[in-house]
């Protein structure tokens, strides 16, 4: 899924040819859309195979590394920079008009031959056009995420630990109201920002029990609790087991 309002610049435009291998690819700089007209294939990524058939339009972000497993075809492919979203795995569509996605790649090709004064205005407004024809026909973008509850998340990520860290607090840093921090919240990660913290703080509490060092109230201060009996409520209702249980069965 892209944002309605994702911004871009364009690197390169290629048209080449690849050959029927197993290919591994480490991690970019740049994004890439391609055009797959006649084969099909598959990617592997993070532990996941993402198959692709033909007339399909791949999207591969930056900093991802993959293994490509294709059959041999001519590819046409834009790489790209995304200016202001962060695209975490890769995509592929399949489109029920390949040929009008082929006339719009060709065309990027053409400007970028043609290297005429404004062309790289011109090969970026065709990729906007290519993105404006993939969510017409495939309803592939989302509404953008609050960038201020990205930050806030990573922030929780890195302070977990402070007993003073409170969803509240978070909403004040962020500038928007509780309210609309808890829901913003959840829409983007799929759970409320408390639940988020206590994953955190259990996860980490978890560690800590198993190097059987600290007693339960130091664990409980090291992750963010100040009271000990309320880290053993959250500790049993986010594991399912009481502490006790939890390290009778992990020695």
């Amino acid at each position: 899924m892209l944002p309605e309002n994702l911004a871009i610049t364009v690197t390169d435009v290629l048209n080449y040819h690849q050959k029927h291998e197993k290919v591994f690819v480490p991690a970019r700089t740049y994004s890439a859309i391609s055009l797959r007209l006649k084969t099909a294939g598959k990617y592997l990524c993070k532990g996941k195979t993402i198959t692709f058939e033909p007339t399909s339009i791949c999207i591969i972000p930056a900093g991802v590394a993959y293994e490509r497993n294709n059959f041999e075809e001519d590819i046409l492919v834009i790489h790209f920079n995304m200016i202001n979203y962060a695209m975490e795995e890769i995509q592929v569509f399949k489109v029920p008009d390949a040929q009008k996605y082929k006339e719009l790649f060709t065309k990027a090709l053409c400007l970028k031959y043609e290297n005429d004064i404004g062309s790289a205005y011109r090969i970026t407004s065709v990729v906007y056009e290519i993105l404006s024809e993939l969510t017409r026909d495939v309803g592939f973008t989302s509404n953008p995420k609050d960038n201020r509850i990205i930050e806030s998340a990573e922030h929780m990520r890195q302070n977990f630990w402070n007993p003073e860290l409170s969803i509240d607090n978070l909403a004040v840093q962020a500038c928007v109201s509780p309210a609309y921090y808890r829901r913003e919240f959840n829409r983007v990660y799929g759970t409320s920002p408390k639940d988020f913290l206590d994953t955190l703080r259990i996860q980490y509490a978890k560690t800590l029990l198993e190097t059987d060092y600290f007693s339960q109230k130091e664990i409980a201060y090291r992750c963010g609790y100040s009271d000990v009996g309320y880290f053993r409520t959250v500790f049993k209702r986010k594991i399912g087991k009481s502490i006790k249980q939890y390290l009778s069965e992990t020695k």
